[in-house]
């Protein structure tokens, strides 16, 4: 667990961390490319096709697909239904080590319930780990509770929402493993449940987003390229239609 240990206290110390000045701005290390992983046992993939072209709307680095077999055993387990973060990181870092262009960007996405061990949380719907520093970039995103609705109950904005919600998670992580040290407001307020992921915005508050930009992480324009794709700045899906999808989720969990 040495790579996903060393990100996790990073991100835990991060998070307590205020804006530091100008002058202290450590290093950002911008993505060469961004590359999702799509895990094995992962099925319900209607929401990567939205999911990589509003990430390339907005990030200056290409965004690729690929699937990744890669068995997760009981090994990884944290509880009986959850798999630790760190763990699963480690053996995804060991996985792809070598397989990208430095400095690479890799999210794994997996429909297993994450946990975190170090954080006194029920449930964690992502996690980073590498920093500035460090030679890995990684995430592993998990969408057994930001997919909206299920093969009995569907919606034709089920892929969407789901793609909105992966598209904040994975944003939040590309940001803070830069080596950005950011206000933690907007699209990188830290979301404890699924309400608050869909309530906070889609989008990086002025000061954030003017810094990535300088960077080279951002574009500096949101790119329209393309009917199929979707534009995150001011959602055309309205906040009760989520809200409204989230409840009857949730309805349904309660009835199974």
């Amino acid at each position: 667990m040495k790579y996903a240990l060393h990100g996790l206290i990073f991100s835990l110390l991060l998070a307590g961390t205020s804006v530091a000045p100008a002058q202290e701005q450590p290093r950002v290390v911008a993505p060469a490319e961004v590359v999702l992983y799509i895990q094995s046992d992962l099925k319900r993939t209607e929401f990567v096709q939205p999911l990589v072209c509003a990430l390339q709307r907005v990030l200056a680095a290409p965004v690729s697909v690929q699937t990744l077999d890669l068995p997760l055993g009981p090994e990884l387990l944290a509880t009986t239904t959850q798999f630790e973060a760190a763990k699963v990181a480690d053996r995804f870092i060991e996985r792809t080590a070598g397989e990208a262009n430095a400095p690479s960007f890799r999210y794994l996405l997996i429909p297993f319930d994450l946990k975190v061990e170090a954080w006194n949380w029920r449930y964690a719907f992502s996690t980073s780990f590498g920093d500035e520093t460090t030679s890995y970039h990684v995430g592993v995103v998990s969408t057994a509770r930001i997919a909206a609705g299920n093969w009995w109950l569907q919606s034709p904005w089920d892929h969407e929402i789901t793609a909105t919600r992966a598209y904040k998670l994975i944003l939040k992580s590309i940001a803070r493993i830069t080596g950005h040290r950011d206000t933690g407001g907007c699209i990188l307020t830290t979301s404890l449940s699924l309400e608050e992921l869909d309530r906070k915005s889609s989008e990086f508050c002025p000061g954030d987003r003017a810094a990535l930009v300088a960077a080279g992480v951002l574009k500096e324009k949101e790119e329209q390229n393309g009917p199929r794709c979707m534009t995150v700045a001011r959602r055309s899906l309205p906040a009760p239609l989520v809200t409204a999808r989230r409840m009857l989720d949730d309805w349904w969990v309660r009835l199974r």
